[in-house]
């Protein structure tokens, strides 16, 4: 029996980040902004960048923990959570914010959708281009169907793909040891020391 289908609208709220230069003061608080390189992995990571801003306004655009973050102008799709670390802290412009408001959606599946290759042949289509830049308008992204498997469901798919990224990222991690031990070998033999 197939997933039924809702409308990402009918799951979320799902708004645009701060456009920053409309709230640049030199006499604001600094504030942590979110942008698309901290989306690398399925939780926000990365060093945060900090602007002057003025905050009277900016209440609504502040990050909750579960929150998912998305890429919707100049790269191919990202998503990520918004854990406690991060919490309070604006998305960029070129970002949408999805926070989950039924209860039948665990939000970690539902930044592992936005991240896989499946919803990327499914938007495909949806892209417009804006002088060269890809772009993911809000509006198309309300009305985006997705498959909205049972609760059980979707945190077996979420642990799967949080198994495979942990996986990946030891690899990395492994590999990047192996280049530093291998330059460093080649770098001894040059210099004489074996």
């Amino acid at each position: 029996m197939p997933n039924p289908i809702f409308r990402l609208k009918e799951l979320v709220q799902i708004y645009q980040g701060v456009t920053l230069k409309r709230y640049e003061n030199e006499l604001g608080s600094q504030e942590q902004i979110i942008n698309s390189r901290n989306l690398e992995q399925i939780y926000i990571s990365g060093e945060l960048s900090i602007s002057q801003l003025d905050s009277s306004n900016l209440s609504k655009y502040r990050l909750q923990t579960d929150d998912v973050v998305i890429t919707i102008r100049g790269t191919p799709l990202k998503a990520s959570l918004v854990t406690d670390e991060v919490k309070g802290s604006l998305p960029h412009q070129n970002l949408a914010v999805l926070r989950v408001k039924e209860k039948n959606l665990n939000s970690v599946y539902l930044a592992v959708l936005m991240r896989s290759q499946w919803l990327e042949k499914e938007l495909s289509t949806l892209y417009s281009q804006s002088i060269g830049t890809q772009l993911l308008k809000i509006s198309q992204l309300r009305e985006l169907e997705i498959p909205l498997p049972n609760l059980n469901t979707q945190n077996k798919l979420a642990e799967l793909f949080l198994s495979a990224e942990r996986y990946t990222q030891i690899t990395l991690e492994t590999l990047e040891k192996r280049n530093s031990l291998t330059q460093l070998t080649f770098s001894q033999i040059l210099e004489g020391e074996q």
